[in-house]
Order: structure tokens, then C-alpha cells, then sequence
């Protein structure tokens, strides 16, 4: 085959890397005896009837079965549908109906879950290590294992006919501002962006950049645009990869410790959390998601991780990566300032900043604008809603709903969602980077900051703070007049109120869900 489609990177491990090695809880597997049970697998799929074009709903954690299932669908044609686990019940029912997803794919940690579901989905597939399991007393359905285990490794004939530009999977958004809306993408398209992020990481001056030594083990979910492209990267550079399973910090790092991993991926919040375990640091880490705020990256540099940024989404696919400027020494404090807030955008994206009216900004280093970009693996658009697509993908360039500017040095900084910046007196405060000042306080552990209404300036700052030790308004507002007179703040942007809870709500994603607290705080 001479075709940029997913099961092609079996072909290349398999040549130069068969003995190394993927590890998924208790199991072991060498790519050798991984594409034998991926072979079996397509095979078995074939039997039951799911062929090219067939939407196929996968509902699981980071494990070896959702790793082959990727492969062995790519080898049929058909559509591999990353079901978001942490959305709402009903946001996810929405989009298993919105797929047509004709099978799902059940691990046995979401299977009592998904009771509700065996009516409304007639073909139900277990993935357990238990072939005797049943999906509760009343539902027949098939076992995973059977599958393999009752079926031939002989090459496929439809792995030959599928094509570059075929959907290979779906994901559905968060589902923040509305509905969740589908993502296809084509075979060409998302292996085209992973490697690419991947390629630029190993060019440039970066804290998480990549070597064929490295041990990965992605702890962003594969439903989330296929764990950053994680599920494929690996297989291009025949790495060993760890796959966490339903891990919480203290197994991750037990895992990091076990297998000596070396390479990590993950939003804020769950490097926050390892943060907190003992012993984690000396590692690399690619973040991003929500704002990486200052008070984070120098906890995260104390315990000797080294950090890179991804700008990016499931609607764009990967854009930029934070990198230290070549004029910049790596080992100076000013480079762990560029590896928060200077991204590079990769080679063949185009990034522009542009006005309400569409028309591009100067790039002065001062000018907020929104952020519109265009790529050669940019989706073309969202499933069955060309009214949401027209808005957003416009003569081939995509509109992020991003606020950001041009440094001088040319490194993008993103501000803030257009959303979420507040408009006070007339003057823009961007909420990321407030957040980024107020974190760097020792008692902050985690802040989200929003607008509330106010009859003289339109909006006004609402800080949220979860704390790590006591501090009151009066500590934080003395620790924000410093940052004033130090230049790094305006005064205005000080908030005129704190609220503190024990924890504040996260997004399916892993991100400060900010609806939530405006919904609740907007009127305070």
C-alpha cells in the first residue's frame, strides 16, 4: 500500500521496532504480537458485519483495546467514534444518536454506566478480560476477546481499497455553548497534524521536546482528538508506550516510577494534581487546553518538569507549540517565561489576527485581535450542521472564537477566549493572563476569573480561588497592587471581589468550565 491512511504505521514498526514494547495494566505486548491481535480483531469485526463507512462507537479509557480498535476499524473503512466519557449523559446520548453510531464498544468500567443505553442501541460489543461477563442480566451482546480469539491474523483485501481522504473517526466537542458538535476527520488530515506536531516538537528549543529514547504514556484521553494524536505517534517513531487505563495521580505516578516514563501529555488541572504527589517532577510534559498560569509553571519547574505549550483544538487540530526564541539562553529565567506564553505555530500554518469586521491587526505586539488559522490538515467542517460550520470555517480559514496577538519576535500569545475576556470602562482584561498574576500567590492553588455586571464600567473582574492556605481580599488585593506598580497589571484589573471555594468545576475536557461560574456568579 502507497497511501497516508492509519493502519499504514503498522507496517513501518513492524520493519524496524517489532520488539517493543506497549503496556496496558497487567498486559504486555510487543508491536509484533499487537498487530497480530489487531489482524484477528478486523477480522472478527468483518464476521459481525461492520464494514467501510460503518459508524463504530468506542466508550473507554486509555487502554490497549481502544488502541486496537483504531487499527483494525482503519483496516475495514470504517468510522471509529471517540466517545466522550465526561460529558453529561445527556450530551453524550446526543452524540451517539447525532453519529448514527450502528455498534458501541464498552469497556466493563462504563457498562453498568450505560444501562439507560441497551435499548437504544441494538449492537453492543464488551471489552473485558472476562469473556464470560454479560452486560447485565437481560442484555446479550459480543465479547471482545471472542472476536480475537475466534478469528484468523490474515491480511484484510478492504485494508488495500481504503483512501486517504475517507472519515476515519469522529469527536464531539464539550458541548460548553450548546449542543456538542461533531468533528470528522479524514485519515490524511489527523495523522498529517500529529505528525507534524510531533515533528515540530523535535526541531525547536522546547521543554517537552521528543527523543526516539523516550517512554510516552498520554494521559490526555484517546477521545480527545485521539490523545493528541498519541495513538499514532508511537507507532511512526516505535517508542514504548504506557497506557494509563482509569489510573488516578498516585498510579500514574506509580506507573511513571514502574515503567520509567519519560514523556507525559495532559491539561493543567491533572499536572496540578500530580504536582501534588510525591516524587513527581524530572519529566517532560506537553499541556495546554486551558491557561497555564505562572504560579503552576514555577511550582512545575521546582520539581524539575520540563513543559511545553499546545495551542489547538479539536476543531483546528494542533497550531502552535510554546518554544524559547533562538536569541533567548534555554536555561534563563526569560526562556521559562516564553515556554508559557511565546507559541511558534508550526510549519504550513497560517495564523492571523484580525478585528470584529474580519480585517487583519498590524502585528505590533500590543494589538488584540481575534485569531483565525488555516492549515493543510485543518477538518473541513462539523458533522451535519453546516450552519455552525459557515460561521466558523471561512474561505478556508478557521475562526477559533481566540483572542491573541503577535509579539515583536513573531511567538503568538493567546489572551483569552472572546467569551470570557471582560470588557470594563471600555478597556479589555484578559482573563488568562490575570488568572496567570493572581496564581502566582503561594495560597492560590487554582483561580478562575469572570465578569460580573456593573452599572458604571459594563463588567467588572470576579476572582474565583480555591486555596491552598488561608489568605482573605484584603492579602490578595496588597499581592496584585505589588504586580501594579511592578508593571505587570493595570490597576483596573484588580478585582473587586473574591469568592473562594473548596473546589471549582471542570469541563469534560479537564478545563476551568467558566459557564458554570458565569451562570452562577454573573449577577454578584
Amino acid at each position: 500500500m502507497n497511501k497516508f491512511v492509519v493502519h499504514q504505521l503498522l507496517n513501518h514498526v513492524l520493519i524496524m521496532h517489532p520488539e517493543q514494547l506497549i503496556v496496558s495494566g497487567k498486559h504486555r505486548f510487543t508491536y509484533t504480537e499487537f498487530n497480530l491481535r489487531v489482524l484477528k480483531l478486523a477480522n472478527g469485526l468483518k464476521k459481525i458485519g461492520i464494514k467501510k463507512g460503518t459508524m463504530v462507537g468506542v466508550l473507554d479509557v486509555n487502554s490497549h483495546r481502544f488502541l486496537e480498535m483504531h487499527y483494525a476499524l482503519s483496516m475495514l473503512g470504517a468510522i471509529i467514534h471517540t466517545i466522550n466519557f465526561r460529558l453529561s449523559p445527556e450530551q453524550m446520548v446526543y452524540s451517539m444518536m447525532h453519529a448514527d453510531d450502528e455498534w458501541i464498544f464498552v469497556s466493563d468500567i462504563f457498562a453498568p454506566a450505560v444501562k439507560p443505553l441497551w435499548a437504544k442501541f441494538p449492537n453492543w460489543v464488551l471489552m473485558s478480560d472476562n469473556n464470560t461477563q454479560t452486560l447485565l442480566e437481560t442484555k446479550q451482546a459480543f465479547h471482545y476477546e471472542d472476536l480475537i480469539n475466534n478469528s484468523e491474523a490474515k491480511p484484510l483485501p478492504e485494508a488495500d481499497e481504503v483512501q486517504e481522504d475517507d472519515i476515519f473517526s469522529i469527536f464531539y466537542t464539550t458541548g460548553t455553548t450548546g449542543e456538542p458538535k461533531g468533528i470528522p476527520y479524514e485519515h490524511k488530515t489527523i495523522l498529517t497534524g500529529a505528525i507534524q506536531l510531533f515533528h515540530h516538537m523535535a526541531l525547536h528549543e522546547n521543554g517537552a521536546s521528543l527523543s526516539s529514547r523516550d517512554v510516552f504514556m498520554p494521559l490526555i484521553p484517546f477521545f480527545h482528538i485521539h490523545a493528541w494524536g498519541m495513538a499514532f505517534f508511537p507507532f511512526y517513531l516505535g517508542v514504548k508506550l504506557v497506557l494509563p487505563l482509569a489510573a488516578d495521580a498516585a498510579e500514574q505516578q506509580a506507573l511513571i516510577e514502574k515503567e520509567k516514563i519519560t514523556w507525559l501529555n495532559m491539561v493543567p488541572t491533572q499536572l496540578q494534581a500530580l504536582l501534588e504527589q510525591k516524587d513527581f517532577g524530572n519529566i517532560k510534559v506537553l499541556t495546554g487546553g486551558s491557561p497555564f498560569t505562572s504560579g503552576i509553571a514555577h511550582r512545575a519547574t521546582k520539581a524539575g518538569v520540563k513543559f511545553s505549550l499546545i495551542y489547538g483544538g479539536s476543531d483546528q487540530l494542533g497550531t502552535a507549540i510554546s518554544v524559547v526564541p533562538e536569541s533567548i539562553n534555554p536555561d534563563s529565567p526569560e526562556a521559562l517565561e516564553w515556554l508559557r506564553v511565546g507559541m511558534r505555530p508550526f510549519p504550513l500554518v497560517e495564523v492571523s489576527i484580525r478585528d470584529k469586521q474580519g480585517k487583519e491587526v498590524p502585528h505590533d505586539g500590543s494589538t488584540l485581535g481575534s485569531v483565525w488559522v488555516r492549515s493543510p490538515w485543518l477538518p473541513k467542517g462539523y458533522y451535519k450542521n453546516s450552519e455552525i460550520t459557515n460561521q466558523h470555517y471561512i474561505n478556508g480559514w478557521f475562526r477559533t472564537g481566540d483572542l491573541g496577538f503577535f509579539h515583536p519576535n513573531h511567538l503568538i500569545y493567546i489572551a483569552d477566549r472572546e467569551g470570557d475576556a471582560i470588557k470594563s470602562g471600555g478597556e479589555w482584561i484578559p482573563t488568562g493572563l490575570l488568572e496567570s498574576i493572581i496564581s502566582e500567590h503561594p495560597a492560590v492553588a487554582q483561580v478562575a476569573v469572570i465578569p460580573h455586571k456593573s452599572e458604571q464600567w459594563g463588567q467588572r473582574p470576579l476572582a474565583i480561588i480555591k486555596k491552598k492556605s488561608q489568605i482573605n481580599d484584603n492579602d490578595l488585593v496588597v499581592f496584585l497592587m505589588q504586580k501594579v506598580e511592578e508593571g505587570q497589571m493595570a490597576k483596573f484589573w484588580v478585582p473587586d471581589h473574591f469568592i473562594y471555594m473548596d473546589e471549582i468545576p471542570l469541563t469534560s475536557a479537564g478545563k476551568l468550565n467558566k459557564k458554570i461560574l458565569r451562570d452562577q456568579y454573573s449577577q454578584f
